[in-house]
């Protein structure tokens, strides 16, 4: 047997792919989320409430058995993912008003911001610093999100796109304060997987009914569809995605996670644009080219394209 016969690289495994596709999997539905909280035509508070208690209720299960499992979950992962759960929560409420007032694309794109918030949070509790060319990538992040934010003309059926703008914006930083927990959470406790979601949708559950209640209480008066909606949230856009995302995250590089989460906003666009006949202004699909960019940059394109051609 010839050293070239040896040496020869074979085939990158299937399974590489695994986690690379379950972040975005997870952010197309996330991204989705918007969609059916304007569908169940509920309000902020409601929607945030039911979201996160009918996913405590679809998690408790697996949570159950997963603890029984592994055992009790260390108390150090415990604490992060009640505080982490607690802005999601809080998250949940400012976006969901959000998209009420600035339109599904416009919100979820400005929540966008977690690309950079959750790689600085990891930078500095872990020391691990985002390579160049996510750093480099920042500043035309920003510049993506301010024009599909409407810095240069929004859509005239906003009800209200400055707060939304602004809602949106820091719903984005409690976004990654979450993102970053969960990811946290893996790296303390990498056996639990369902458990500490549990934990942060309780943690999530609660902040939203305080805030229901500052904000004048819920309304759960919406008929079968509304209900059908909100249980497609939950499952979806809660349950199902935030478990991808904490089995898959800590198996990619921080700076890449954050920017195929960037899917998320992309897809809530093109789904406001398809169902809910939201019209975004020239300025804003550009802003949504240059966040479709900025993933396809920083997600590995070009050397993936590079490799094909050798």
């Amino acid at each position: 047997m010839s050293s070239a016969e040896v040496t020869e690289p074979g085939p990158t495994p299937a399974p590489r792919a695994l986690p690379f596709l379950g972040v975005i999997v997870a952010a197309v539905l996330l991204g989705s989320a918007g969609l059916f909280v304007i569908l169940a035509e509920a309000t902020a508070p409601t929607a945030a409430f039911l979201r996160c208690w009918i996913a405590v209720v679809v998690l408790a299960p697996l949570a159950v058995l997963e603890i029984r499992r592994h055992g009790k979950i260390p108390p150090q992962a415990l604490v992060i993912a009640g505080v982490s759960g607690a802005a999601l929560g809080l998250d949940y409420v400012l976006w969901a008003q959000s998209v009420l007032d600035a339109g599904l694309g416009v919100s979820t794109v400005l929540i966008s911001v977690q690309v950079i918030v959750f790689p600085a949070l990891v930078w500095i509790f872990g020391g691990n610093r985002p390579g160049w060319l996510f750093i480099g990538c920042i500043p035309l992040m920003i510049i993506g999100m301010l024009l599909t934010g409407g810095v240069f003309g929004v859509d005239a059926a906003a009800a209200n796109p400055t707060r939304g703008a602004v809602f949106g914006i820091l719903s984005g930083i409690l976004y990654g304060v979450y993102i970053f927990g969960i990811h946290h959470c893996r790296k303390i406790a990498p056996q639990y997987v369902v458990a500490p979601v549990e934990v942060g949708t309780i943690a999530a559950g609660v902040m939203t009914a305080a805030a229901g209640i500052a904000l004048g209480g819920l309304d759960f008066d919406l008929g079968w569809d509304g209900w059908a909606w909100m249980l497609a949230l939950a499952v979806c856009g809660q349950a199902l995605s935030w478990v991808l995302l904490s089995i898959s995250s800590p198996l990619v590089p921080v700076p890449t996670t954050a920017a195929l989460m960037l899917l998320q906003p992309l897809s809530a666009v093109v789904l406001g644009s398809l169902i809910a006949g939201e019209r975004l202004q020239p300025a804003q699909w550009i802003g949504a080219v240059i966040v479709a960019a900025i993933v396809w940059v920083v997600g590995g394109g070009p050397a993936a394209l590079t490799r094909r051609r050798r």
